[in-house]
């Protein structure tokens, strides 16, 4: 973090650092210092509001270590690991903070006249994953600690006699022996005659310059303090005579109050105390332990130890798995940093919400997590539960020896994503899991379809056509693509399509720390495959239309099948994202048997039929009847669905929910239930009517048979005893086989009709009770 305009401190006096030129050695260099200062710095055009442009970061970063390279100078790279224990209130001021700054980011429109000091920053969510792969890519020695870096960037430095790269000012309070090089002086694109020119800090120059005792200098960074903590604000800047802001004025006045102390006698453990006690005592403050803890972290700087297993170690420090697990492990916390996305929308992790509570279940053995994330404007911390399988198969998933049960492994990857990885045979390697996190992705989204959503889909699509290299002739493709991508950056933010693209790269990271968990069940991707603001150029039916021309052989064989099972519009699954929207707007619209209740006017008088792709023949003459057809939804998915409507002031007479084949499939049978209690709560918000279809039986499983038969039995119980209505199929399709087709998942046409005709009929006795006396939904549990 550094001490607060110490920077700008060394800066107005030129003496403090030597005018150098780096060739033909070793430099240690602080990883996460070095890809914000590149992001951010280098190349002004590098994308921050439509999730970030890593081709280009990708092109800054290898320019940087060709130039290292040329120049003959080795670099060792070190990263920061967990982030510690910090009290609650400071990490969400800190998120708060950096929440601020995504908004100004998302409103700052291009060519605006913002002082590059002062403009805000918002990394983007795959930058240092992106970091990693070009590390490990290059060959370049780097390391993954398990905390703060710091400790280990020091040590390393006084151990192989090198210069610290960083741009964090705690290097300029260490006793770095080779001294520290800061990122803004280290002007790597003016090399010449194979020598960077840069700018030497040295700690005992500083010292020397201000008459400071080196044994000091923790001391005055501790009572320096950064923005959380600091000693005296205004009282040592009152006392100093230097030029200049509030800030830099009170350091001068601290070094000044240090040097003047007389302290010679002691050793330097008693300087360092006493001299923090007199500054504690000139400014009348209580001590507060945690400048002595500050002092330490300079005098003795210690290594983050961790309980973790040692392959999961092993994995960290080689960059083969995030950092995120040691929090994880030891605090079950999990911080979710701040995006540039539509603010007027829920979160977009929420798109990931799932394959979290999977990453949880592994690394926690089923304990909830607290994540803390964006509710609307604020910052809120929540409980989340993990998701596990069953009991005897989370005996061999403990953390200990996941990396021992291969089978197991794909198994859970294959339910997280609610993919078939056999099914990829025919998709190149560095495209298996963004493709598999492109389906997963877009079925989310179509739980409220819009035009947009599809555009977003063949954007994607077509960048990763952008980035893989084929055999055959694409030049018209490539010379199309290039055009867009130098324009993109005129093209003017769309809130929508930017939360979209928001919620694939939440999907993208979790998938890919899953993945990196589970020890790879899919080849690790090339992260650099985004491309932000080409992709926001390329959201738009009529540019899409044109790209699509360009495409030629084996690229557009590729593309039109990663189409298919994307968006399967032939498949018989029930009706595309468009349709979906048309076909919804015109029942809604024209339903002239619907009637609005004058008590309310946001509740709608008519009967809303959900459910998976079980309803997708099902054709109802009951008047105004509204069904919404989720292929492959779960119970949690028509939660989500509803939710959307519930925000758009949806209200219904009746809700009927048919859910269960889908669920049934995985070895969830608590969690299935629990989903079931909750969809039933959240639909009693929108309508006072809420009953459930049950499950049609499932013959071509014998295992799946008979979780649907216990997931019938135990519906139909639970709706008794929660006075929810319950329409039993189950009998009825088990006598008559023939009208379930061979995947023995899906009803026949005649199989539909039949169940269309139950549930006209169940419907139309509900309106004949609700004339006798409305039915109550009472709270329910499971």
């Amino acid at each position: 973090m550094g001490i607060l305009k110490l920077e700008d401190l060394i800066d107005q006096i030129p003496s403090l650092c030597e005018e150098v030129n780096i060739e033909k050695t070793g430099l240690i260099i602080d990883g996460a210092a070095l890809y914000y200062f590149l992001y951010y710095y280098s190349n002004l055009k590098l994308d921050q509001r439509c999730g970030g442009d890593y081709p280009g970061f990708k092109d800054e970063v290898c320019n940087f270590f060709k130039t290292l390279q040329d120049c003959e100078v080795t670099p060792y790279v070190f990263l920061d690991g967990g982030s510690g224990s910090d009290k609650r209130e400071h990490l969400v001021s800190h998120l708060k903070k950096k929440l601020e700054k995504a908004k100004t980011v998302a409103k700052t429109e291009l060519g605006c006249t913002v002082r590059k000091r002062y403009r805000p920053n918002v990394l983007p969510p795959l930058v240092r994953d992106v970091f990693i792969e070009i590390l490990k890519e290059k060959d370049i020695e780097f390391k993954q600690c398990l905390g703060e870096a710091d400790p280990e960037i020091f040590s390393a430095a006084n151990q192989n006699q090198c210069a610290v790269l960083s741009i964090d000012t705690d290097f300029c309070i260490y006793d770095v022996h080779k001294g520290f090089l800061h990122l803004k002086h280290f002007e790597w694109k003016r090399k010449k005659d194979g020598k960077i020119p840069a700018k030497l800090y040295t700690r005992s120059k500083f010292c020397e310059h201000f008459k400071l005792d080196p044994a000091l200098m923790p001391v005055f960074a501790s009572i320096a303090g950064n923005d959380c903590s600091r000693l005296g604000k205004e009282i040592f800047a009152n006392e100093s005579s230097s030029p200049g802001q509030n800030d830099i004025k009170r350091l001068y006045g601290m070094l000044t109050f240090l040097s003047k102390l007389k302290l010679d006698s002691c050793n330097d453990s008693v300087k360092r105390e006493q001299a923090l006690q007199n500054a504690v005592n000139h400014v009348r403050e209580i001590e507060d332990r945690s400048f002595k803890l500050s002092i330490q972290k300079y005098v003795e700087p210690t290594k983050t130890d961790s309980e973790l297993p040692l392959w999961v170690l092993q994995k960290i420090e080689r960059g083969e798995l995030t950092t995120f697990v040691i929090n994880i492990v030891d605090q079950k916390t999990m911080i979710l940093p701040a995006l540039v996305e539509d603010f007027s929308q829920p979160s977009s992790y929420t798109a990931a919400y799932c394959i979290r509570q999977y990453f949880y279940g592994l690394l926690t053995g089923g304990q909830m997590c607290t994540e803390y994330d964006r509710d609307r404007e604020e910052i809120k911390d929540k409980r989340v539960p993990s998701i596990l399988l069953s009991s005897d198969e989370q005996k061999q998933l403990e953390l200990e020896r996941l990396h021992e049960v291969l089978m197991l492994i794909n198994k859970l990857f294959e339910e997280a994503l609610q993919v078939q990885t056999l099914d990829l045979g025919n998709i190149p390697d560095h495209l298996k899991l963004p493709v598999c996190v492109t389906v997963f992705w877009f079925k989310r989204l179509q739980h409220h379809p819009k035009p947009e959503t599809v555009h977003c889909l063949h954007a994607l699509l077509l960048g990763f056509m952008y980035h893989h290299d084929s055999p055959g002739k694409s030049h018209w493709f490539e010379r199309k693509m290039k055009a867009l991508k130098d324009a993109a950056i005129r093209r003017k933010w769309q809130p929508r399509v930017a939360h979209a693209f928001s919620q694939w790269l939440c999907c993208m990271r979790q998938s890919l720390h899953l993945n990196q968990l589970l020890c790879s069940p899919l080849p690790e991707p090339q992260c650099m495959l985004y491309c932000g603001p080409l992709l926001h150029r390329l959201a738009d039916e009529d540019t899409i239309e044109e790209v699509q021309k360009t495409l030629r052989g084996e690229k557009k064989e590729l593309y039109e099948y990663l189409k298919t099972i994307s968006y399967p519009k032939t498949t018989g699954e029930g009706p595309s994202s468009e349709e979906q929207v048309q076909k919804t707007e015109i029942e809604e619209n024209s339903d002239e048997d619907s009637k609005t209740n004058p008590d309310n006017p946001h509740i709608v008088e008519k009967t809303l039929l959900i459910g998976d792709a079980v309803l997708r023949d099902v054709q109802l003459e009951t008047p105004g009847t509204v069904i919404n057809c989720i292929p492959g939804a779960r119970a949690g998915d028509i939660k989500a669905y509803l939710k959307l409507l519930f925000q758009n002031e949806h209200r219904y007479g009746k809700i009927v929910i048919h859910v269960g084949s889908n669920d049934s499939i995985f070895c969830q049978s608590e969690v299935t239930k629990i989903s079931i209690a909750s969809v039933c709560n959240f639909a009693k918000k929108m309508s006072d009517t809420v009953v459930f279809s049950g499950p049609l039986p499932y013959e071509t499983n014998d295992v799946i048979y008979s979780r649907m038969l216990s997931l019938n039995h135990w519906l139909s119980a639970w709706c008794s005893e929660n006075s929810v209505k319950f329409l039993d199929n189950w009998q009825t399709f088990w006598e008559n086989p023939d009208l379930i087709v061979e995947d023995g998942i899906h009803p026949t046409l005649d199989g539909a009709a039949l169940l269309s005709r139950r549930l006209d009929e169940f419907i139309q006795n509900l309106d004949k009770k609700a004339e006798l006396g409305s039915v109550v939904i009472e709270t329910v549990t499971p």
